[in-house]
Parts: C-alpha cells; sequence; structure tokens
C-alpha cells in the first residue's frame, strides 16, 4: 500500500476546511457554542461584580462605623469556579457541534461525488484518512480556541480577583482536556460517517453514543438523574450508599467517559466537592487516554476503507 503523502493530506484537510466551512448548519451550531460560553463567562463575571460591589458598600459602612470588616467572599473561591458553566456547554453544544463537523468532513464527499477524484489525486486511503484527521483536529482545535479565549477574557476583566501562574496552567489543561473530549466525538462521527450505507445512520450512531454516555451510563453509576446531569454541581453529588452503585460505579465507570470528563473538569475548575473521587475501576484521566485512543483507531480504520473509486451512499 503506498504512504502517504504529506502534500496529499495537506491537500485534503485544505479543500475539507474549505467545504466544511461552508456548511451553514456547522457555522450555527458552532456560533451557538461560543455564544454560549461567552453568555456564562458573563454570567459568572456579572455575579462577581455585583457580589463585590455589596461587599465594598458594606465594608464602607462598616469601617464608618469602627466595626471588623470581614473577608470579601469574592476572594474566599476560586475564580476558576466560575466558569463551571463552560463544562456543561463544552458537554453538551460543543459535542453536538464535534459531531456535526466529523459528520459533514465525510459525508459532503460521499454526497458531492468527489471521492473518486481524491482517489485519482491522492491515491491511496492514508492520504484521505489523514487529511480528514487533520482537517478534523483544526476545526476543534479553533473551536476549543475561541471558547477558551473568551474565557481568559473573562477571568482578566474580573473585578477584586487576581489568577494566579498556577490557576492559568489549570484553565489551559481544562481546553486541553475539552478539546480532546470533543475530539473523541468527531472521531466517532467521521468514523460512523466513513462506515454507514447512509446518510441518517452515519449522524445518529455519534449522537445516540453521545446520549448514552452523557444520561444513560450516569445515571446507572451514581444515580444521576438526566436532569442533574446538565449541572455541574449536582451531577457530582455522593451516590447512594448500595451495593448496586458501588459495583456498577467500579464496572461500568470506566466507560463513561462523560462522568469522567466531568470530573477532571470539577478538579480543574476548582469546584470538585471536598472528598469527592472516582470510583471507577480506571482513573478518569486514563478512561479519558482509551477513548480518545479507540475512537482515532475507529476513524482511521474508517476512512482507509472508504471506497474511493465511488461516491454517494451504497441505498
Amino acid at each position: 500500500m503506498m504512504s502517504a503523502a504529506p502534500s496529499h493530506i495537506g491537500l485534503i484537510a485544505r479543500q475539507s476546511l474549505r467545504l466544511t466551512l461552508r456548511e451553514g448548519t456547522v457555522l450555527v451550531i458552532a456560533a451557538l457554542f461560543v455564544v454560549l460560553v461567552l453568555v456564562s463567562a458573563w454570567l459568572g463575571w456579572r455575579a462577581t461584580a455585583t457580589v463585590n460591589t455589596i461587599f465594598t458598600d458594606a465594608a464602607a459602612f462598616l469601617q464608618s462605623q469602627n466595626r471588623p470588616v470581614p473577608p470579601n467572599p469574592v476572594l474566599a473561591t476560586s475564580p476558576l469556579s466560575l466558569l463551571r458553566n463552560v463544562a456543561v456547554y463544552v458537554s453538551l453544544i460543543g459535542v453536538l457541534a464535534a459531531i456535526v463537523v466529523g459528520n459533514r468532513l465525510v459525508a459532503l464527499d460521499r454526497k458531492s461525488g468527489v471521492l473518486p477524484l481524491y482517489g485519482t489525486r491522492t491515491g491511496n486511503g492514508p492520504s484521505y484518512a489523514g487529511g480528514k484527521i487533520l482537517a478534523l483536529v483544526l476545526l476543534i482545535g479553533g473551536l476549543t480556541l475561541m471558547a477558551a479565549l473568551v474565557s481568559a477574557a473573562t477571568l482578566i476583566a474580573l473585578p477584586a480577583i487576581s489568577v494566579t501562574q498556577g490557576q492559568w496552567a489549570q484553565l489551559l489543561a481544562f481546553f486541553a482536556l475539552s478539546g480532546g473530549y470533543l475530539l473523541f466525538f468527531g472521531l466517532t462521527a467521521v468514523g460512523a460517517a466513513a462506515r454507514s450505507r447512509s446518510e441518517t445512520v452515519g449522524l445518529l450512531l455519534p449522537v445516540t453514543l453521545w446520549l448514552v454516555l452523557t444520561f444513560v451510563l450516569p445515571s446507572v453509576t451514581g444515580n444521576v438523574l438526566p436532569t442533574a446531569s446538565i449541572n455541574p454541581v449536582s451531577a457530582l453529588a455522593t451516590p447512594p450508599d448500595a451495593t448496586f452503585f458501588q459495583w456498577a460505579s467500579w464496572a461500568v465507570g470506566p466507560f463513561s467517559v462523560a462522568e469522567s470528563y466531568r470530573f477532571l473538569s470539577a478538579g480543574l475548575l476548582d469546584f470538585l466537592p471536598d472528598g469527592r473521587v472516582s470510583t471507577a475501576a480506571i482513573p478518569p484521566l486514563a478512561t479519558q487516554l482509551i477513548a480518545l485512543f479507540a475512537a482515532l483507531v475507529w476513524a482511521v480504520q474508517g476512512l482507509r476503507h472508504l471506497d474511493l473509486t465511488r461516491s454517494d451512499y451504497d441505498v
């Protein structure tokens, strides 16, 4: 089999970026994700500014009465915890954006009739797979970068708080984790679009996986109701002290990718409840890395076995 030429990979990646960014659905859902991150950051900023204003007025009054001034409550919590809702938007709207992007990267080629052209120009599947994976990484990386810049700008503008170098490192690690989490679903969508015989099935498979990981498995491992799954704090509540949930958390926990992301995000953004630890058989970070590697293999194998001599779906 021919090796993947870097020039071919770059050519396919550029063409894929051009086609995908023309898709209205992709742009709308990506813009919605960025707007929600902005809203979350603004709400955190607004709440903190309000508390700080009230404290400033109260402190001035207490000083005028020669009474002791208590500590500023704004300084009692980590500034990173103000961004806790960003993790929710990543796991909901961000994941949907990643799924749509991953699906369109392959579905557009299969519908437009350009697969034979790619096969003629590149001559092999590895180049096509490499180009698509590169395009997906760039698109998700850009989406994650925009969310990171919005969040960082909010922390810089927050009154009465200062972010330490260690906390900036935690924020960077959080968005690196979030990018990997989005990439997991994007790769899953790419593999499903390459393997499925219909466009609908290719999109339905990763969406179903997302629903199971986000809402079904947490209810099995920790009695987390679907409504609590979208709350960054209540979703981290300690599971009931029952044998079923203890064993389910240990055995099913390694497959609960959304739950492991939730644990890691809470730790990096400083809102993980004291004493709350994962009881899964393997650590949450290992779950994330294994899931990402499995999704990469799934996507690459699907793309490499895609028939580049024909287009459209086999319906």
